[in-house]
């Protein structure tokens, strides 16, 4: 999945965000999705998340691309969740808006993915363009708000990509989860698996906002008093209060 350390010092860096659907009860999670969105503006990093409309995950895509332009964002998202998003979008593509496109991943996702992270080092992502049976182009989601869109036959290709597109990334990038549910927690722990496997060597950090992550360090660190876990385990997720912050746990 790593690509050479010197190929990336010529790739864009990329965050990938794990976020929640929903907005939870205190104003404080939907502040730290507008707060990630805008360092990551301030210096140039590209988004790379879940491809879904509401909630942080939303409000995080929003904010990147009102501030930076839609290229800044890649969402990934599996076929079978974007008829359940509430911004799909029918309407035919204009010629200008061509490279408003879905990537279906179908048949050898890994052959694909290998593709498309050779057309982020030169410079954007490509994809190809989604048919109805008229023949006419659709863009799924509307990407002037919500960035660049793949899909994905399965959530585990989803992760996939999402993991073989940051490890192949520029210096900086990695892994933050804000709040979320099962599915972030699913995402985090994969992303920690594959490290543990030699897959990738980017951080994972964990937006602790208001203590919403502490219950999960809590277990980490039992987990390693009862012997389940070794003492490097801790270097593999961190946690921190401020976007900026996490941001910079990037790079240690």
């Amino acid at each position: 999945m790593a690509s050479g350390k010197s190929d990336q010092y010529f790739l864009p860096t990329k965050v990938c965000v794990f976020a929640s659907t929903v907005r939870g009860h205190s104003p404080l999670h939907i502040e730290s999705a507008r707060s990630l969105a805008a360092i990551l503006h301030e210096r140039g990093i590209h988004l790379v998340y879940g491809g879904g409309t509401s909630g942080l995950m939303g409000e995080l895509a929003k904010e990147r691309v009102r501030l930076g332009g839609r290229e800044t964002v890649m969402g990934i998202i599996p076929s079978a969740l974007v008829g359940s998003e509430r911004e799909v979008n029918k309407s035919p593509l204009k010629a200008e808006d061509e490279h408003d496109k879905i990537l279906p991943l179908e048949q050898g996702v890994f052959d694909k993915i290998r593709d498309l992270v050779l057309n982020t080092r030169k410079g954007r992502w490509k994809a190809k363009t989604k048919h109805t049976s008229d023949d006419t182009k659709v863009s799924l989601l509307n990407e002037s708000i919500y960035g660049c869109t793949t899909t994905t036959p399965s959530l585990a290709a989803r992760k996939e990509l999402m993991i073989t597109l940051i490890a192949n990334a520029g210096p900086g990038s990695g892994f933050i989860a804000l709040s979320g549910g099962f599915g972030s927690l699913d995402e985090i722990m994969e992303v920690i698996t594959f490290r543990q496997m030699g897959m990738h060597k980017r951080n994972m950090v964990l937006y602790n906002v208001d203590g919403f992550w502490d219950g999960l360090f809590h277990w980490v660190e039992g987990a390693m008093e009862r012997g389940f876990l070794r003492e490097e385990a801790r270097a593999m997720i961190l946690q921190r209060g401020t976007a900026s912050e996490c941001v910079d746990a990037l790079s240690t």
